[in-house]
């Protein structure tokens, strides 16, 4: 018994996981394509999500499949698509739902607001009304009929309210790849049956880069990535699958959401109370220049300046201009006479003339 400890203590220094390190899910968005012309790209979708499935089972990786309601109906549309989820199923890839609320911009068409609270948030000028969430389970139930897991963005209380027990796109547990990482299970405020963890979303090269150095630096806890089943996220997908491959080439600390959930591999916490938002203090006009002026004026009322007495002085009267001393002007004397110190032509002629100058 003391040799195994012994042996444990020197496989695994510092009290590290026997299993290696943290684990993970990888979580797979697929939309609702219900815009005019979607029925092209919802095709194109489903290709993608077929290669993703087919890489994740090579390299031995459980994905959380989350579907819209209109993916449901497409799928369970055709017979051949629906025994190939089944063999997903079977494969240990766990079935969950997707929802985009009112609120965003790719709405899936599902909400509980009434038509004129549904007008407003849309920014409609007319009247709405949409399928609520009775409908959308009903859809997901085509696929299976028990939804665990799901990724409800927006939505009205109701709507939230009838969402599935496990959540992973509405909590962030920090901002950019530090969103992904979670070191406990979040409960519902209010005591309610949900709960709730954090993912990220890796959709480019930078974002992979920061999520692998993430994932690296945790010794435990979860670390949550999701992408969307789109041609423009397979590279992505196909990065990060490599990446887990050299961290965990066997896949065993790979997991769905519900097993992480349900399997008691965190901690739970409650999730605190959001803080109740301060309203700005109402900023008072300011009053016009004169008004200031007058304020300034009324306020400090201006002293004053004495003014100066006269005063009798030698140099004269207050007011009047005191003359300067006279100065003796200084005449310089001419050029070309004899003494100017220039020996001239006149003076050379004439010799004699003009010794001073000439030195004759």
């Amino acid at each position: 018994m003391i040799s195994a400890l012994i042996l444990m203590l020197l496989l695994f220094p510092g009290g590290a996981r026997a299993d290696g390190g943290a684990h993970y899910f990888t979580a797979v968005q697929n939309g609702a394509y219900n815009f005019k012309g979607g029925r092209p790209g919802l095709e194109e979708s489903y290709k993608a999500l077929q290669g993703m499935v087919k890489l994740a089972g090579e390299r031995g990786v459980r994905l959380t499949l989350l579907f819209s309601a209109q993916y449901a109906v497409y799928i369970a549309s055709d017979s051949a698509r629906l025994a190939e989820l089944q063999g997903w199923n079977d494969a240990g890839h766990e079935i969950g739902a997707y929802h985009q609320g009112p609120e965003t911009r790719g709405w899936d068409g599902y909400s509980d607001l009434a038509g004129a609270e549904l007008a407003r948030v849309r920014k409609s000028t007319g009247p709405l009304s949409a399928p609520g969430h009775a409908e959308f389970m009903s859809a997901l139930a085509l696929l299976q009929p028990a939804i665990k897991t799901g990724c409800v963005i927006g939505g009205d209380k109701k709507f939230l309210a009838a969402a599935p027990p496990y959540e992973i796109c509405r909590r962030s547990a920090g901002s950019g790849a530090a969103s992904g990482v979670n070191e406990a299970v979040f409960l519902a405020p209010g005591g309610g049956p949900q709960k709730s963890l954090s993912s990220f979303h890796p959709a480019d090269k930078a974002g992979i880069e920061a999520a692998q150095q993430a994932f690296a630096g945790m010794g435990r806890g979860v670390y949550g990535a999701v992408f969307r089943s789109t041609p423009a996220e397979f590279g992505a997908f196909y990065a990060w699958l490599t990446f887990l491959g050299r961290q965990d080439p066997q896949g065993s600390r790979s997991r769905t959401v519900s097993t992480v959930l349900a399997g008691a591999l965190l901690p739970e916490k409650k999730t605190p109370p959001r803080a109740a938002a301060v309203k700005p203090e109402k900023k008072q006009p300011l009053p016009a220049v004169k008004a200031v002026q007058a304020a300034q004026r009324q306020a400090s009322p201006a002293e004053e300046i004495p003014k100066l007495k006269p005063v009798r002085s030698f140099f004269g009267s207050v007011g009047t201009r005191v003359p300067a001393p006279r100065q003796h002007r200084v005449v310089p004397p001419q050029k070309g006479y004899c003494g100017d110190g220039v020996c001239d032509v006149f003076e050379r002629r004439a010799p004699g003339r003009c010794p001073r100058d000439c030195g004759q």
